[in-house]
């Protein structure tokens, strides 16, 4: 509950900052900036491994706001408006400099989520045996589920919000998910059939 409330407070702020920078408040467009700065390199870096380029596209983006701020909708939800910009920035810049960023792209036309198991916050071997099942197994997704399963469960999007930044059909959200959930369960009964070998060993 805890971690449900903080995900609200921190959407009602950088909602309110958003309405503040539309008004034209300097201070605020600054706030934004330092609450939404690394979400965004976090998530572009999902997709190039260019530090350089993510940084110069995440300015980017947020000089283009600032530049259209008195046209841009106060109801557009800020996180999403924000992502879907450095998405659609990131892809024109590789896209068009190709060559130039070959050494830096992700597998897969360089355009992929890739999942981690934080072994440092799992104290048993065991459940760090299980995080890796459970990450090998949404890192076998298709781009574009991991894509969708990434913005609903690690960042906590709805699903217009990730039609919007994934340029796509609110139905086509639904769809990518329900799939990559089939798959997840067919996997499953194996991941949880090894961790419960494990319990029984140990």
């Amino acid at each position: 509950m805890r971690f449900v409330a903080s995900n609200i407070q921190k959407e009602q702020k950088e909602i309110a900052l958003w309405h503040e920078m539309l008004a034209g408040n300097v201070a605020a467009f600054e706030m934004l900036i330092d609450v939404t700065y690394d979400l965004l390199f976090q998530y572009g870096n999902k997709f190039c491994r260019d530090r350089e380029l993510i940084k110069d596209c995440i300015q980017d983006v947020f000089l283009e706001i600032w530049e259209k701020k008195s046209s841009l909708n106060p109801d557009i939800p800020p996180k999403a408006y924000l992502l879907a910009s450095l998405r659609r920035r990131l892809h024109r810049m590789v896209q068009k400099n190709r060559m130039l960023f070959l050494d830096h792209l992700l597998p897969d036309e360089g355009f992929d989520i890739g999942f981690h198991a934080e072994h440092s916050f799992i104290e048993s071997e065991q459940d760090q045996q299980l995080a890796s099942q459970i990450t090998h197994m949404l890192n076998g997704l298709p781009k574009r589920q991991k894509e969708a399963v990434y913005l609903k469960f690690f960042e906590d999007m709805d699903r217009d919000e990730i039609a919007a930044i994934m340029e796509i059909h609110p139905q086509s959200v639904s769809n990518l998910l329900q799939t990559a959930f089939k798959f997840l369960k067919t996997q499953w009964r194996s991941v949880v059939s090894l961790f419960l070998l494990l319990r029984f060993i140990d």
